[in-house]
C-alpha cells in the first residue's frame, strides 16, 4: 500500500522563497509544485488535485486574492485550503482573506513553524515538530 503524499502548490513569484519552501515542504512529505505567478496557479488548480494552496497576493498576472476569488467561486476547487502568504497586514486584507475563508500569514523571519503547523492542521497530517 502507497501512502499519499500532500499536494501542494505554492505561487510567488520570488523564485528564491517558493524554491525553499517546496524543498522544506518536500522534507515533511508533501508534495510541492511551485508556480511564478497567479495566472499560471489557476491553470495548474485546474489540472491537478491540491490539498492546499499557498499563495502570495502581489504577483506578475494576476492578484493572488483575486485568484482566490476565483478558486472560491469554482465548486471543483472551493475545497482546497488557501493560505494567503504576504507581507500585507492591514484590515482590509484581513478581512478579505477572511471573506474568502483564506488563512492570512505574514511573510516573517519565523515564517517556517507557522507555516508547517498550519499546512498540517489543513491537511490533516501529523507534523514532525
Amino acid at each position: 500500500m502507497s501512502i499519499r503524499h500532500p499536494q501542494v502548490l505554492i505561487a510567488d513569484d520570488d523564485a528564491y522563497l517558493t524554491r525553499q519552501l517546496a524543498r522544506r515542504f518536500a522534507e515533511e512529505g508533501f508534495h510541492a509544485t511551485t508556480s511564478p505567478d497567479a495566472m499560471h496557479a489557476l491553470s495548474c488548480a485546474h489540472r491537478n488535485r491540491f490539498d492546499l494552496i499557498v499563495m502570495d497576493i502581489q504577483m506578475p498576472a494576476g492578484n493572488g486574492l483575486a485568484a482566490c476569488e476565483m478558486l472560491h467561486s469554482d465548486q471543483r476547487l472551493d475545497h482546497i485550503p488557501v493560505i494567503i502568504l504576504t507581507g500585507h497586514d492591514d484590515t482590509a486584507t484581513r478581512l478579505r482573506c477572511q471573506r474568502l475563508g483564506a488563512h492570512h500569514m505574514l511573510k516573517t523571519g519565523d515564517l517556517w513553524p507557522k507555516l508547517l503547523a498550519l499546512a498540517c492542521l489543513l491537511t490533516h497530517r501529523e507534523c514532525a515538530a
